[in-house]
């Protein structure tokens, strides 16, 4: 089997903790449990593949909030993929730098912008994320390198992300500034159809990929971007794997079979995604209502594609979260959960970032050998 990380990091070596003959105490038992998730995060990258931390995209600030990255630290997370939702330029629902609130509009109304405004309003809220970086808070995630280098550290790393890439204004050249600036993710869709593709949501269409979205796909696989499939309808999924030369990521939805939502993945969608080698990552929605049908879903996708296709996503601070999650972030609900359902310490490694953070490193590699 192979390892989550890379022979780059030193990995931890033991034997696993072994069954008691007697029944221990409640604090015997939870110490036992701290023991057994540290000797998994030791040998595994932790990644929360979306997220907004302190709405950063939104809201009018200079920078992801310490204590938002504290909370993350409290979780075990390792690497955040923060994300800007770039179609913001376009539909609203942020405040400007002055002060100004810009209403979301709503169904597929467009903000009215001038050329320049998008790309203007994405370099913006990047900036937020390279000021958190050049204030100390965090590392930037520009390779996976350097998120090693940053937990050997005990310190968070970050990757800057796009979640729907309108503000790049149909521009590869664009495309390229923002990988060259540090970006490493970026996510077709989000609530717009665009020049790209066409999204999962009401009022849909039924079209996938634009001529431009092709290009577009194939130039971000050549770059050695993660390309994130969240948010886009079937035919949109369908013809970006088939463009890709590289493995994707859902990085936050629920399961179709199980729950039925809008923004839920069906079973082709998974079976397609993971066929090569892509992974969905299982969000804390509040809809999907406890942890252990939050773990329930994530065993839909083990039991269809295999565990080295599953992921968290939490979209932190874009929706309502289950109780035991909260708005405290603790993802360490979530590994009791995968614990209590009897998951292994290498499943539980994986599902936490290791898949995840395998995927990046071999679309890296590839655009390395380009």
């Amino acid at each position: 089997m192979r390892p989550a990380i890379t022979t780059g990091m030193l990995l931890l070596t033991g034997m696993a903790l072994g069954a008691c003959a007697k029944a221990p105490d409640t604090n015997a038992e939870a110490a036992a449990r701290d023991e057994r998730v540290a000797k998994i995060h030791e040998s595994y990258v932790f990644v929360d593949t979306h997220a907004h931390p302190s709405r950063f995209h939104r809201a009018n600030i200079e920078k992801i909030e310490p204590e938002e990255l504290e909370r993350y630290r409290r979780g075990n997370m390792d690497l955040l993929v923060a994300n800007v939702s770039s179609d913001a330029a376009f539909h609203g629902g942020y405040t400007n730098r002055d002060g100004t609130e810009v209403p979301r509009l709503q169904g597929d109304s467009v903000h009215p912008t001038k050329p320049g405004d998008g790309m203007a309003f994405t370099l913006d809220r990047l900036d937020r994320i390279f000021k958190t970086v050049e204030d100390g808070d965090a590392v930037l995630a520009d390779s996976p390198a350097s998120v090693l280098e940053a937990k050997r550290q005990g310190k968070i790393a970050v990757m800057a992300a796009l979640e729907g890439v309108d503000g790049l204004e149909g521009n590869l050249d664009n495309l390229r500034e923002i990988q060259r600036r540090g970006v490493r993710l970026v996510q077709l869709i989000h609530f717009l159809n665009n020049n790209v593709g066409h999204k999962q949501t009401e009022p849909y269409i039924d079209e996938g990929l634009t001529d431009f979205g092709r290009e577009f796909v194939r130039e971000a696989s050549r770059l050695g971007l993660i390309v994130d499939l969240a948010h886009a309808n079937t035919p949109t999924i369908m013809d970006a794997l088939e463009a890709s030369s590289q493995p994707m990521i859902f990085s936050h939805t629920g399961v179709k079979a199980r729950h039925g939502g809008d923004r839920d993945v069906t079973d082709e969608e998974i079976q397609a995604i993971a066929a090569e080698g892509g992974l969905i990552g299982i969000w804390p929605s509040e809809s999907l209502g406890t942890i252990a049908e939050m773990v329930a879903h994530m065993d839909h996708v083990k039991k269809l594609v295999g565990v080295d296709h599953v992921g968290i996503g939490s979209d932190l601070r874009g929706m309502s979260y289950i109780p035991a999650f909260g708005e405290e972030a603790n993802f360490r609900a979530i590994v009791d959960g995968l614990m209590v359902a009897g998951y292994t310490d290498d499943e539980i490694g994986k599902v936490m970032g290791g898949n995840f953070f395998r995927l990046w490193e071999q679309v890296t590699a590839a655009a390395q050998h380009n």
